[in-house]
């Protein structure tokens, strides 16, 4: 909340170390092994939301935190005391649900009936953990859903999602690989000598054929695997291969990578009059390619702070990680990129990310706050000076944002007239905000309130959804002014 400024808050961990077996054993509820430089990801797939969560290693096994586990599927109040854990969560039209577990204990109640789990149920800092290979069982009592866990691939699916796929393989000059989909899909495409492979990590796409081979002069095979929290479908060949999207994103076509084209015939040039040394032209630099384009999320706070109580049992870090996740998703349906700057509880001081943000040289950045009180959603921009400043000046470090401020205002409108077309109430202010003032490209803050006069339905899972829908179509609508405002 900026009526409470961002502190400084460091990460103080304890690690208790035993040695045994040939593994690094953390006592108790500890973390097994030594702090990773970033938690490995259960990616979440569902009709409401795609998602991903951290894992953390404790007990020798990887957990998950119940709250942001439930939190995108619906309305969630988490009320921790000392070692009993509550939560009530709801889905959007489905009843109330209560889950509660005891801190060292491997037995709870989902919806008043007993359930077992693979291992002691964890609260650490407030917050209720549960071991992954449980997941399945307490989401499908708490969704009454069916529940699809690959636990070694890191990839859940709520519900009936998965997207599958035929191929279709015709013969030509030079031959055609159509993946069709049911949905559209939106992959990462990476492309080597014989290799293209494409990368789904927030769509649920599923196997339909895990492998196949064809003999086909140039399309050899298709393999599909899932790791690393993302399924995968690499295609080989016998040369380059080139992948196009058609059917508005539910088809992908695989072919031959167009070659080089021959160099021309040299042509004959007539004998020159002049005697004088022919002068070599300079060389003129390539054009280089386009940026790439992709919006960075910043929620604010995390670990010890909280920033603004929203009520007893919500803090601002958490309902500013729920929303930014929303966010993420609806910039990616759009064909945005986008990349949450924190996606875990964890406590990032203000020059970090600043520090982050510019290295990173994103094209948009997005702080999120939520407040206790007010209505509606407030969108800020820096208030520094940014008359005559170009992007090619020297910027002071309290300054950075002052080359931006123009594109940055132009995109806070955007986002208002969204808001404004969903009759949600909205503000629209400038203020010398951090980080923001020292983030090197065009920046906006949203600050989100409680649409009505009960504080809680800042929480509503429809509300969210309206208003990450209209910031997403607000960054939409002007991705070629933020992307001409880049060095």
């Amino acid at each position: 909340m900026f009526r409470a400024r961002w502190r400084r808050a460091g990460l103080a961990l304890v690690f208790v170390l035993a040695f045994g077996a040939g593994m690094v054993r953390w006592l108790r509820h500890s973390v097994v092994l030594a702090q990773p430089s970033e938690p490995l990801p259960l990616s979440v797939y569902s009709r409401s939301a795609s998602y991903s969560v951290p894992l953390i290693a404790m007990n020798g096994q990887p957990y998950v935190g119940l709250v942001d586990l439930l939190e995108p599927l619906g309305s969630v109040e988490a009320r921790p005391d000392g070692k009993k854990f509550k939560l009530r969560f709801s889905a959007p039209g489905s009843r109330e649900v209560e889950l509660q577990f005891h801190d060292g204990k491997d037995k709870g109640k989902v919806g008043g009936e007993s359930i077992k789990l693979a291992a002691s149920f964890v609260v650490q800092d407030g917050r209720g953990y549960v071991p992954l290979s449980s997941v399945s069982e307490v989401l499908s009592r708490a969704l009454q859903a069916p529940i699809r866990l690959n636990p070694s691939a890191r990839r859940l699916f709520v519900g009936d999602v998965g997207k599958r796929y035929s191929l279709d393989l015709r013969s030509g000059t030079p031959s055609k690989l159509f993946i069709s989909f049911d949905a559209p899909v939106n992959p990462t495409i990476a492309t080597e000598p014989g290799h293209i492979r494409l990368t789904f990590r927030r769509d649920p796409v599923v196997p339909s054929v895990e492998q196949i081979t064809y003999s086909d002069p140039l399309i050899s095979g298709a393999r599909f695997s899932e790791h690393d929290g993302a399924g995968e479908l690499d295609i080989t060949g016998t040369s380059a291969l080139m992948a196009n999207f058609a059917d508005g994103g539910k088809t992908i076509v695989i072919t031959a990578a167009p070659s080089a084209p021959a160099p021309p015939p040299p042509q004959q040039v007539p004998a020159p009059v002049a005697v004088a040394p022919a002068v070599p032209a300079e060389p003129q630099p390539k054009p280089a390619g386009p940026p790439r384009f992709f919006v960075l999320i910043d929620p604010a706070h995390g670990g010890t702070d909280i920033g603004a109580a929203i009520t007893k049992d919500l803090p601002e870090k958490d309902v500013v990680l729920a929303l930014a996740r929303r966010l993420q998703h609806e910039l990616e349906s759009r064909g945005i990129a986008a990349t949450l700057l924190r996606n875990s509880d964890t406590a990032i001081s203000l020059d970090q990310r600043a520090v982050t943000a510019n290295a990173a040289h994103p094209a948009l950045y997005v702080a999120l706050h939520a407040a206790n009180t007010g209505n509606g959603v407030h969108i800020f921009t820096s208030s520094v000076e940014g008359s005559g400043v170009s992007t090619r000046d020297f910027l002071p470090w309290e300054r950075a944002q002052s080359a931006y401020v123009e594109v940055s205002t132009s995109v806070a409108d955007s986002v208002m007239a969204e808001l404004v077309s969903r009759k949600l109430p909205n503000t629209l202010l400038t203020a010398p905000l951090r980080p923001m003032n020292n983030i090197a490209a065009p920046a906006i803050a949203v600050e989100i309130a409680s649409p009505d006069t009960d504080v809680a339905d800042i929480a509503n899972p429809a509300y969210q959804l309206q208003v990450t829908q209209a910031i997403a179509e607000g960054i939409a609508a002007t991705r070629n002014k933020t992307r001409e405002s880049r060095p």
